[in-house]
């Protein structure tokens, strides 16, 4: 029940849960409507107010998460100690997701697979619907003998819903740093579409653009974005030139990050800035900001 007489000084509202813990503000609302997870106060007028406790709440609903427990089955676990619980706990229902969204990637249904991306990203938190689904996914579409089909497909889906979250309107108050995601050719956008779900809901403002470019454009467009860091992302490896062009760019902006296999293969010496994969860069990022 709330109670609207207790002290609300020590209180804060979601925006600012958010903020502490890193989880949207659509994904917390799902977990106190659909789980029961969470119990807010609520001031005169309605608005949530949340506490210290639960934070700490959030943190055990990720680490279990993590783990692979369901969201359906996380309300008993919240009083028991977190490492009783086993990891492959929730695997099978990891197992089960990731064919339902296969199946209707093969269905090559829109609306299907914009309602199932949409369902997964509003009740889990990007990193885990990154690390326990897509990834999954697109590494099991990359093996299909279908000229690519089903794979451009799904990436095409993928990156259709993160412009629809990014163009949401947000106030730039709370977003204190920007960051402009670039994909080299032939680099799989995916990556850099979850990345921009992932660094979006860190209160970054974030510009994914939708080509694949060269590495002499990607150098000239992040000198454009001043304001910004860039991310250039490519797998694979570069040509000599490139490799060139990238070091000496890497020395005259100081806020370009390079991430993918190619520049992990390469060594460049500003390793602070050079990352293998997606977790690590978004890592890298929130230590640079």
């Amino acid at each position: 029940m709330t109670n609207h007489n207790q002290d609300t000084d020590n209180l804060f509202p979601i925006r600012d849960l958010s903020a502490r813990t890193q989880v949207n503000t659509v994904t917390l609302r799902a977990w106190e409507r659909r789980y029961g997870l969470l119990t807010p106060q609520r001031t005169l007028k309605g608005h949530r107010l949340y506490s210290d406790h639960d934070v700490a709440t959030i943190e055990k609903i990720l680490a279990l998460v993590a783990r692979g427990v369901p969201l359906g089955k996380v309300k008993p676990l919240l009083e028991t100690d977190i490492s009783a619980v086993s990891e492959g706990n929730g695997t099978e229902n990891w197992q089960s997701s990731i064919a339902e969204l296969i199946a209707v990637i093969e269905l090559f249904s829109v609306s299907k697979v914009e309602n199932l991306i949409q369902r997964f990203f509003a009740n889990y938190p990007a990193p885990i619907c990154r690390e326990r689904l897509m990834e999954p996914v697109f590494a099991e579409l990359v093996q299909r003998d279908d000229n690519g089909a089903a794979l451009g497909f799904a990436e095409s889906e993928l990156v259709r819903y993160a412009l629809t979250r990014l163009s949401a309107k947000v106030s730039k108050k709370k977003r204190s740093h920007a960051v402009t995601l670039i994909a080299g050719n032939q680099a799989p956008i995916w990556h850099l579409a979850l990345m921009a779900l992932e660094l979006t809901d860190v209160k970054f403002s974030v510009y994914l653009l939708t080509g694949a470019f060269s590495v002499a454009t990607g150098i000239e467009l992040a000198g454009k974005f001043k304001d910004a860091y860039t991310v250039f992302y490519q797998d694979g490896c570069w040509k000599v030139k490139e490799q060139e062009l990238l070091a000496a760019a890497l020395l005259q902006n100081d806020r370009l990050l390079l991430c993918g296999t190619a520049p992990v293969l390469t060594r460049f010496d500003k390793e602070d800035r050079v990352f293998g994969d997606v977790n690590s860069c978004i890592s890298g990022l929130l230590k640079l900001s």
